[in-house]
This record gives C-alpha cells, sequence and structure tokens, in this order.
C-alpha cells in the first residue's frame, strides 16, 4: 500500500511572504503516489519558519473541506511568532488540490472505495515523503508535534501506526468505525444518497444491519494481526482497512492526546469513544465546542502545542 513512499526527487521552495518574525513559504513537488487524479497533483506545503532560532516543529493536518483551512493557516502563523516552525501539507482533494470535477474533501468518504482508497492512499504517500524530505534537510526538530483535525485527525492515527517521528500527536474531533460514520453521521449525507441508491453493494454496504454485522465481525479480528502489513493483507472489509481503529493498536498510546468536542454532532459519540478505546485510553480533554465552534478560537488549541513541545525539552 505505501511501496511509493520516497523523498522527492525535485522540489521548489518559495517564500510568498515574509513579516518581522516569520517567513512564509509554498514547498511544491510532484507526488509519488503513481494514481494520482487530475487536479491533485503537485504536492502543496505551506510552511511558516520563525527567522530565529525554532524550537519545535509542527505539521498541522486539515478536516474535509476548504473553510477549516484557513483558520488552521492563522494557528500556523500564531507559533511560527513564537519560534516553532509549523508545515500545513494540503492534502490531496482538498483545498487548491481538489480533484478535477469533484469537491474539496468529498472524495475521502464514498460508496466507490476504490476511489475511496485511493485517496487515503494518496494522503498518506504524500505525507510521508513530505516527513522523509523534512528530515534530509534537517527541518524536522528533535521537538516535535502532529496535530490533525477531524480527517486530519483519522489520518494522524493512520500516520502513527506507519512512523515512529512524531513525538506526540493531537487528535482532535476524529472518530472511528467508518460503517457507524457512513450510515449515522450527518456530514456523510451523501454517502447514504449513494448506498440507497444501491452503490456499494458488491461491497455488502447497501444493507445497513447486514453491513454492521460484517464490520462488527470484522473489527473483533484485528486482534489477530501482528503488523499494518499483515492486516491490510488480510480478507477484512476493504473499508476497515482504511478505518483508524485498524490502525491504532500499532499506535504508541503514549505519544497520543485526544481533543473531544463535547457538542460533536458530526461524529456520533460512539465513534470517537471507540477510537480512543482502540488507542488504548490516552488521555482525553473534552473541550466545550461543537465540531468546528473551536476553529475562531484556534489559539487555544495553539497553545497547548506549545506546552506538548516545551514538554519534551524539560
Amino acid at each position: 500500500m505505501f511501496e511509493h513512499v520516497r523523498m522527492p526527487s525535485d522540489y521548489s521552495l518559495g517564500y510568498v511572504h515574509r513579516t518581522k518574525n516569520v517567513r512564509i513559504s509554498i514547498l511544491k513537488f510532484k507526488s509519488t503516489y503513481p494514481d494520482a487524479e487530475k487536479g491533485t497533483d503537485p504536492v502543496e506545503v505551506y510552511i511558516f519558519s520563525p527567522k530565529r532560532r525554532k524550537v519545535g516543529s509542527v505539521m498541522i493536518l486539515q478536516g474535509l473541506g476548504s473553510r477549516n483551512v484557513l483558520y488552521l493557516l492563522r494557528m500556523a502563523y500564531y507559533l511560527s511568532k513564537r519560534k516553532i516552525e509549523a508545515v500545513v501539507p494540503v492534502l490531496p482533494g482538498n483545498f487548491t488540490r481538489v480533484a478535477h470535477g469533484s469537491v474539496s474533501g468529498k472524495d475521502y468518504f464514498s460508496s466507490d472505495l476504490g476511489k475511496m482508497t485511493r485517496f487515503w492512499e494518496h494522503a498518506l504517500t504524500d505525507l510521508l515523503s513530505l516527513l522523509e524530505l523534512l528530515k534530509v534537510k534537517k527541518m524536522w526538530h528533535e521537538r516535535n508535534c502532529l496535530f490533525g483535525y477531524c480527517l486530519g485527525g483519522m489520518i494522524a492515527v493512520l500516520l502513527n501506526a506507519l512512523s515512529s517521528d512524531f513525538k506526540k500527536t493531537i487528535i482532535m474531533m476524529a472518530g472511528g468505525d467508518f460503517a457507524t460514520l457512513f450510515w449515522k453521521s450527518p456530514t456523510l449525507s451523501f454517502v447514504r444518497r449513494e448506498l440507497k441508491s444501491g452503490k456499494g453493494e458488491e461491497h455488502g454496504m447497501t444493507n445497513e444491519e447486514n453491513f454492521y454485522d460484517v464490520y462488527r465481525s470484522d473489527l473483533e479480528r484485528l486482534k489477530e494481526f501482528s503488523s499494518v502489513q499483515e492486516m491490510l493483507s488480510s480478507n477484512i472489509h476493504p473499508l476497515l482497512k482504511l478505518d483508524p481503529l485498524a490502525y491504532a493498536k500499532f499506535v504508541d498510546t503514549s505519544r497520543i492526546v485526544m481533543l473531544e468536542a463535547m457538542f460533536d454532532k458530526a461524529l456520533p459519540k460512539s465513534t470517537r469513544d471507540i477510537l480512543w478505546e482502540h488507542l488504548g485510553k490516552p488521555k482525553r480533554i473534552k473541550v466545550p465546542s461543537s465540531h468546528v465552534s473551536w476553529l475562531p478560537f484556534q489559539v487555544l488549541a495553539a497553545r497547548y502545542i506549545m506546552k506538548l513541545l516545551k514538554e519534551q525539552s524539560a
């Protein structure tokens, strides 16, 4: 699944804005993922660099769609003014990398599991390749943190199962159990329309109760696997192979912090709880907000990132 991860052979890095204390640049390189959809290449990464000596690095992963990206870019700027280099990759299929004829964020959840798999694989390939480039160029500080919101939080779980390069990871407003999300999340109503029209029948997803039964049975089988590769090579449901729950057992619980919205309507509570449990019940902080109402107060999340980085230097 990840045999195409490698350091980009060529890239461009140029400044788009400078202030007294911060340089904002954009990094671009051709994706090493061979099945990239039209419109999703090249990889684009915003980098907010302090002009003075940096004290840490953070990678910030966005949620579904484009609206949240601007708030996260502000958070990156806030952190860079405090000597923390913030790396904000644009995920394939999102924001400025939306696929031809599609909508920002929509392709990460679909009744077409082939297409959905390509976007998840593409995102992970790009992020792991980016990480290799940052390390080689000595741009990834020994004190570091991964921050993922919504979709970005789910991807962060997979990244932690595949890489040990993140000292701490904040998973914000994320859940697991894609079967429940497909049928219960208000955000994924477009997927339910597809399922009710008969799409996804080849994977047994159109009958809600039967789908749950198969998915629950395969969730129990996750205990059998001793590696990510073994899980991916198995015959469990293909949707489960993208689900953070399938990767959670391969993640170091001590490196994870979950931030959960108390009034989150987008993610059913059961999907948040089951991810927390599969991750080994890491530290969990409940935030008095909805799924999106925290965004104007992104400075509070930034301060928590600063706290985690400071603890690494203690």
